[in-house]
């Protein structure tokens, strides 16, 4: 084997990135813009005739559940589910709430009088999904026998090239030495050809790649290996793997596909935590949060300088308090602004008296106020 070196109104809601399958996400936007949808589509019977109720709005649709069966990973799929005001009065769609980025729900209307009928065009791209994947569409409306009405697509995601593990633990390394980790994949086609492997993300640069050879018949595998002048502290990355292959009935299909790397480098100096964490917070709450950095050897050293650096809030202070062991506590405290709602980040820059990368070391400071 061969080796390789390597729209549009309701303008306040807003599409929400795909981070989990948690099925309460921030709302999509309602009104879908006239280009052209993924491939997919599926026929969309009409709305038949219902009876008007008498008690305000309605919302009635044909069918709430749509499943695709198998599909690909690389293979976005779209449907539309029609849908019609069977109230007497006027009907608004206040919200479509997706449970994942992944997932776009779009209206065609969303202000409809008694009878009117309208879609929602729903699509799924299932990128770095895999097996069932089932996702709910929440409607908020003012219907009165339907406020939050829920449909469903659901399909199977096939991964062209599948990953047993795409989160690799690096776990701690030393600043100086190789680390390595390897990894299996299976492509669904045994001739998948690998055309390229970089490193991304914050620390990709300190990452390469190559495939090894395996004895015939054994799950092919890649070796990523992290360069010896890493950086001190928490390490994240990713290999984004590209290539080509046939899927079944011979067609050529260009794919790429990632893994993560992640770990922590140290030296002679370490950290209790490389990421301090202030958790989920309110406006207004304080915060106080203590972190331990220490030789391994035992030996004294000083800390002659912190700094909060690209901090995302207001009042983040940062100071060290060195210990009878020769240890110092870094402590972080403040107040969350009252009207912050969000991430909360910043670098803690730590200026010590030890020569090299332990000279200035930088560790991340975490949390979130929750916009809910």
């Amino acid at each position: 084997m061969n080796r390789l070196i390597l729209p549009i109104s309701l303008a306040s809601l807003a599409l929400l990135g795909c981070e989990s399958a948690t099925e309460d996400k921030d709302a999509s936007p309602l009104i879908a813009p006239p280009a052209s949808t993924p491939t997919e589509n599926m026929p969309a019977p009409e709305v038949p005739d219902v009876e008007l109720t008498t008690n305000g709005p309605a919302i009635t649709f044909e069918f709430e559940d749509r499943d695709f069966g198998e599909i690909w990973d690389f293979q976005p799929v779209t449907t539309t589910f029609p849908f019609r005001n069977t109230g007497n009065k006027i009907l608004v769609l206040k919200q479509l709430k997706a449970g994942c980025g992944c997932t776009v729900p779009v209206a065609d209307k969303t202000v409809l009088k008694p009878g009117e009928s309208g879609t929602i065009t729903v699509t799924f791209d299932p990128k770095g999904k895999s097996n069932k994947e089932d996702k709910k569409v929440t409607i908020i409306s003012n219907a009165t026998n339907n406020p939050e009405k829920g449909v469903w697509i659901r399909s199977y995601v096939n991964q062209f090239v599948k990953v047993t593990n795409r989160f690799l633990k690096l776990n701690d390394m030393v600043l100086g030495e190789p680390r390595s980790i390897e990894f299996e994949f299976f492509p669904a086609d045994p001739n998948f050809k690998i055309e390229n492997m970089v490193g991304i993300g914050k620390h990709g640069d300190y990452i390469s790649a190559e495939e090894i050879e395996v004895p015939d018949g054994a799950p092919r595998r890649i070796r990523i290996t992290v360069d010896p002048n890493m950086k001190w502290g928490a390490f994240h990355s990713q290999l984004k793997i590209s290539g080509t292959g046939k899927i079944p009935g011979g067609s050529e299909k260009s794919h790429e596909f990632t893994v993560f790397a992640n770990g922590n480098a140290f030296g002679k100096l370490k950290a209790d935590d490389f990421i301090m964490s202030v958790g989920s917070r309110k406006g207004g709450e304080a915060y106080h949060v203590r972190n331990k950095l220490f030789r391994l050897d035992g030996e004294p050293f000083k800390v002659l300088n912190t700094a909060v650096l690209s901090p995302t809030i207001s009042g983040i202070n940062l100071t060290s308090v060195q210990n009878f062991d020769g240890s110092y506590d870094l402590i972080v405290t403040g107040t969350i602004p009252l009207n912050h709602r969000g991430p909360i980040n910043a670098e803690l820059m730590v200026q010590t008296d030890l020569p090299g990368q332990e000279e200035v070391l930088y560790i991340r400071l975490a949390g979130v106020v929750p916009k809910r």
